[in-house]
Parts: structure tokens; C-alpha cells; sequence
């Protein structure tokens, strides 16, 4: 990794342990009968967490929306 990412970044009030973001990389890991996110969105994103900032997905806030 280049060392610039590695190193900490202050953006306004909030400091970054580092330089990476991580996009939402998985579509609609929610319960498919009333759409709220589950254990395995849980522990998708903890497994991630050590990465950086991490972008997460959506939760619908309506099936035809």
C-alpha cells in the first residue's frame, strides 16, 4: 500500500485512521420479508471494519420504492 494511504486524514471534525474507502459491495443482504438488514449484514460490514471508511449500502424503504 502506498504510504500516503496509509497515513491519517482530517476532514473537518473527523480524522480517518487512513486514506482508504471501501464502496458498498454487496446489493440488499436484508431479510427478504420486511427488508431490514440481518446478522450476515452485520457481519459483513464487522469482517470490513478494519479497512477504513466503508461506505455501506441502502435498506429500501419500501418494496416498490
Amino acid at each position: 500500500m502506498s504510504k500516503i494511504l496509509s497515513e491519517p486524514l482530517k476532514l473537518g471534525s473527523l480524522t480517518f485512521k487512513n486514506r482508504v474507502v471501501m464502496a458498498a459491495m454487496t446489493r440488499m443482504r436484508t431479510d427478504p420479508k420486511d427488508g431490514v438488514p440481518n446478522d450476515l449484514l452485520v457481519e459483513y460490514y464487522s469482517q470490513r471494519a478494519g479497512a477504513g471508511l466503508v461506505l455501506t449500502e441502502c435498506a429500501s424503504v419500501s418494496r416498490r420504492g
